[in-house]
């Protein structure tokens, strides 16, 4: 059997998310599609899809983030533009509605400042992206943990290694689906980390257009 390197494969992938790559194994990132990363840090899950024609672009509220995202994308792609990478905070996104085939979302929504914050995320997300289009999206809920995390104020709660996190739970999650009209690509899957947080996959489709 072939094995390919393994420092091959960093240099091909990355950290990816494992369950963004699944997503690219069952076809629904291709070559040409445009593509945000909200969110995208130093670009670690957009390494692979930078190197495979995908035309990427990226936001995230640090301004270092974006630098180093920039540079990654100007050895890997140059002829990505620079300005495809944007420092702003994901509820007032620098784009046009519908523009992408794909919105990725990855360990960013637990972050959020209040429930309208994270609302506000998740609809802005939807905006930009095309009817059709796949939204991903991984963060931290209670799901699985139910009753065994410290709550401090509404959906606030106290992770184990310190910081205070915005939890969605399942309910939550179903609400936003009906609003936004959005259908499931996957069920939810949820992977508790040493029963002190869960992180949960969410990936779902906006209705194509009737016109």
């Amino acid at each position: 059997m072939f094995h390919l390197p393994l420092t091959s494969l960093r240099a091909q992938f990355d950290d990816i998310d494992i369950y963004l790559f699944d997503q690219l194994l069952k076809g629904r990132i291709q070559k040409g599609m445009h593509l945000l990363d909200a969110g995208c840090g130093a670009g670690r899950n957009i390494t692979y899809m930078m190197q495979a024609g995908v035309q990427v672009y990226g936001a995230d509220i640090s301004a270092e983030a974006i630098e180093k995202t920039r540079e990654l994308a100007s050895e890997l792609a140059p002829t990505l533009p620079a300005r495809n990478f944007v420092v702003a905070d994901l509820d007032a996104l620098p784009f046009a509605e519908d523009k992408f085939d794909v919105v990725l979302c990855s360990a960013v929504l637990h972050f959020a400042r209040s429930e309208e914050h994270f609302k506000g995320i998740v609809q802005e997300l939807w905006r930009v992206l095309k009817p059709g289009g796949m939204l991903f999206a991984r963060f931290s809920t209670t799901i699985g943990l139910e009753g065994k995390l410290q709550q401090v104020e509404g959906r606030f709660y106290r992770m184990s290694h310190g910081p205070v996190w915005f939890l969605a739970d399942d309910g939550m999650i179903a609400e936003l689906e009906k609003s936004l009209g959005a259908e499931r690509l996957e069920p939810l899957k949820t992977v508790l980390v040493e029963q002190e947080r869960a992180m949960t996959t969410w990936v779902v489709k906006k209705a194509p257009s009737r016109y």
